[in-house]
């Protein structure tokens, strides 16, 4: 048996000095690789991604040895995270999912000639009852026993049953069950967290029956199916004994993160994809093209007319070719700014259709990446009351009055408010798939605001006793203004930690006007500075609304406005420039030409990211013809779609 692979495994030899010249990503310490496998099998079928055949592998493990990767155990890794010892240079876990006969049969002992350790993920429920049409048979638990056994060979879990799927919304839409509150049609009620996190730690228990039963030991690991796992879901695991646990994220692994690791799929494709994925290991981003869009232009009090409207939204999207939308989470149907419902279900708000869910996971499944855009505080409570008492104020400390800007928004100063819509947003990432929140332009305090009583207060501790509001001098006027960005950032942050809980590897992006971009002193009017925008957030919208501006020569503004960015450390890889299709002064939609002219006035002046608002299907605003040639992520988009 060795001979046959072995001779496939000489060739890549070669294959391998030839690809020699393409210089490796280079790992910082701490930092090893992790490669997913599933079957190794004689023959896989083409259209199976997942297994591969037993001389690819063996060529795949030949390039390792003969490339100076030093194949790691996890227990060395675990001793590393605890500083007991150090990784070697270009450090590699091996790991298997599911338990295949394939492992036990093949793989086991081709690596134990090599001396090359592994780690196998047990789901408990497959060997009780093994899923139809797998590429391989499942093994037993006394095959299991046997493999771990051997001294190269960690067993872990990979679940008792949480490898599949659930319906997490009323449409029935399926997600994985690790990571999301289960929806029931008939009942017509989500789960609670509670329930949920009862629901994980039982199957915890149930696995952990068998691994003591039949291994002596209970799982000090697990790899989450699918890649999916919350906090709520880790704390379980760590409770329940695992000191590690594996996700599907791409990109290298640190001895930092053990309860994070990430890993690389190793798919059904030629050795050349296999090394690429080892030089290569951290995705680059793409190039952002994002479009942000009003669910409630497709509202509908029918639930089929509205999943009709998604469709035609959808293919409008995928006929654009973008790669992401800001899609709104919220209903605004009068365009007040100020929220009073949204659409998911939460504990907040009222809830005008239960459909964000549903809208996001088929635009995922499309091959968008969707961020929910959501107020921060421009939201009004049902409780009337208690939502006056905790408006932004202005005026003076003896006559304050509610804040008279365009958004009504509640004061960031106040505990209740950060809980309250704390508490929206993760309920927001308790029932979607969300893969990022874009945070409204409402997250501003102007230069009179705010003096609700809460504000106040923060403002003594600020400036101490004895300042007077309405004559504070230039150094003190510097520190409340600099404290209330600060207060503003940490209300997000907060935000960023509620949705983290249920989406932890959300990104955030906020939404920042241009004047602070062109102009940082006007900070005191926004409570906004661009430069720890981009220290805080995974990317920065900038609205380059010219005509919003009332700006004369755009082309120079648009100029100027990217070269600002281009100052700033990563400045141009996390802006995103935003730009407007729609005249709300003129109430007229801009030409298309004039949009695209923007757009490639940004691009010329060195920008990577772009995005546009609003957009209209029922208009068919912006022209798809001429907004794609910018909009699509084709190399070459100009034929399409004639």
């Amino acid at each position: 048996m060795p001979g046959r692979f072995f001779v496939a495994a000489v060739l890549i030899i070669f294959l391998g000095t030839v690809v020699a010249a393409v210089a490796d990503e280079k790992a910082q310490p701490g930092e090893f690789l992790v490669l997913t496998y599933h079957a190794v099998i004689a023959s896989p079928s083409p259209a199976d991604e997942f297994s591969i055949s037993r001389d690819l592998f063996a060529e795949q493990m030949e390039y390792l040895r003969v490339h100076g990767y030093h194949p790691v155990s996890l227990d060395d890794i675990l001793k590393a995270g605890r500083g007991e010892k150090a990784l070697p240079g270009k450090a590699i876990l091996l790991t298997f999912d599911d338990a295949y006969t394939s492992y036990h049969e093949f793989v086991v002992p081709f690596l134990e000639m090599l001396g090359y350790p592994s780690v196998l993920g047990v789901v408990g429920s497959f060997i009780d009852n093994p899923p139809k049409e797998l590429p391989d048979t499942i093994m037993s638990w006394k095959q299991i026993r046997e493999v771990a056994e051997k001294k190269l060979v960690e067993v872990v879990s990979h679940s008792y049953d949480l490898h599949k799927g659930v319906h997490y919304s009323p449409p029935g839409n399926i997600g994985a069950i690790a990571a999301l509150l289960a929806y029931s049609p008939k009942e017509r009620t989500y789960e609670t967290e509670a329930v949920y996190r009862a629901r994980i730690a039982g199957d915890f228990e149930t696995q952990k029956a068998p691994f003591v039963k039949y291994l002596g030991v209970a799982p000090k690991a697990i790899i989450w199916p699918y890649g999916w796992y919350t906090a709520i879901s880790q704390k379980v695991a760590a409770d329940s004994g695992c000191v590690a646990s594996f996700t599907t994220e791409a990109g290298f692994a640190s001895i930092s993160r053990i309860s994070d690791i990430n890993r690389i799929f190793v798919r059904n494709r030629p050795i050349e994809d296999f090394i690429s994925l080892l030089k290569t290991p951290r995705p680059e981003r793409p190039l952002m093209r994002a479009v942000q869009v009003d669910l409630d232009l497709i509202y509908d009090t029918s639930y089929e007319k509205m999943d009709e409207n998604l469709g035609k939204l959808i293919e409008r999207l995928v006929s654009m070719n973008v790669n992401t939308v800001f899609l709104q989470a919220f209903a605004d149907p009068d365009g007040t700014g100020n929220i009073r419902s949204v659409y998911f279900a939460n504990r907040v708000l009222p809830v005008r259709a239960d459909f964000f869910s549903h809208a996001a996971h088929q635009m995922i499944i499309r091959g968008m990446t969707v961020y929910a855009w959501l107020p921060t505080l421009s939201i009004e409570l049902p409780d009337r009351a208690l939502n006056e008492s905790l408006r932004v104020r202005e005026g003076s400390e003896r006559e304050s009055v509610p804040g008279r800007s365009w958004y009504n928004r509640l004061t960031p100063f106040d505990r209740r408010v950060k809980e309250l819509v704390a508490t929206l947003y993760r309920d927001l990432a308790a029932h979607s798939l969300v893969q990022g929140i874009l945070f409204q332009d409402d997250a501003y305090l102007s230069d009179k605001e705010d003096l609700h009583p809460a504000a106040l207060l923060n403002l003594e501790q600020v400036l101490g006793k004895g300042y007077r509001l309405d004559a504070l001098n230039p150094e003190q006027a510097r520190k409340w203004m600099s404290h209330k960005t600060e207060t503003l950032l940490e209300f997000t942050q907060t935000l960023m930690e509620s949705v983290r809980i249920f989406r932890p590897n959300a990104r955030f992006a906020r939404n920042i006007y241009a004047l602070p971009v062109i102009e940082p002193e006007s900070e005191a009017w926004f409570a906004q500075n661009y430069r720890r925008f981009i220290e805080s957030y995974d990317s920065v919208v900038v609205m380059a609304y010219p005509q919003m501006e009332k700006v004369e020569r755009p082309s120079e503004w648009l100029e100027r406005l990217t070269k600002k960015a281009k100052d700033i450390p990563q400045g141009i890889e996390k802006t995103i420039f935003k730009l407007q299709s729609f005249d709300w002064e003129k109430k007229s939609w801009i030409p298309d030409k004039t949009i695209l002219k923007a757009m490639r006035d940004v691009l010329a002046a060195g920008g990577r990211h772009l995005a546009y608002y609003p957009d209209d299907l029922w208009e068919e605003k912006p022209g798809l013809s001429t907004i794609r040639l910018e909009m699509s992520t084709e190399s070459y988009p100009f034929t399409k779609g004639k």
